[in-house]
């Protein structure tokens, strides 16, 4: 199985920028170009100027300044990450309501008129009076039903 030797030899050496950090020769950059394999990796992080000395290793008013440094950096950071967010959720917010907007003239629209008042209402009065008869308002009903079907009949010819 493994009788041709292909064999590659990996150096690691632990450098002053610290631990886990790979340093990869050009070579190696090359053949991952090429190769396509290079892309879905992250870009490697910008070299910075001046390394930081570890806080242990500095006095103790250099440690106190370079605390006060780091909250400031990052309340920054998160001043710029709440603004970011407010910002988000104004447009957010601005295309729902556009949305709903939206929705609402095309779908609620079209509310009807009242139809057959005169004869609901004469059904409503009926049902009142003989609340223990109701069968003595069905021509009440067929009326107010009758009307309903005319109507509706009328809309479904204007629109087809």
């Amino acid at each position: 199985m493994g009788g041709s030797g292909s064999t590659r030899r990996v150096v690691v050496e632990e450098d002053s920028e610290g631990a886990g950090v790979v340093k990869i020769s050009d070579s190696v950059v090359k053949r991952l170009k090429e190769t396509g394999d290079f892309a879905g990796l992250p870009s490697p992080p910008e070299p910075r100027e001046k390394p930081l000395p570890k806080p242990e290793k500095l006095p103790r008013f250099e440690r106190d300044k370079h605390a006060r440094d780091l909250e400031a950096f990052y309340q920054d950071k998160l001043r710029a990450l709440e603004e970011k967010n407010a910002l988000v959720y104004r447009t957010t917010k601005e295309q729902f309501a556009k949305a709903v907007e939206e929705v609402e003239q095309k779908f609620l629209k079209h509310t009807g008129s009242a139809l057959c008042q005169d004869f609901q209402q004469q059904v409503y009065q009926c049902y009142k009076a003989n609340s223990d008869k109701t069968l003595m308002c069905s021509p009440e009903v067929r009326q107010f039903t009758s009307c309903v079907e005319t109507a509706r009949q009328n809309a479904l010819t204007r629109k087809g």
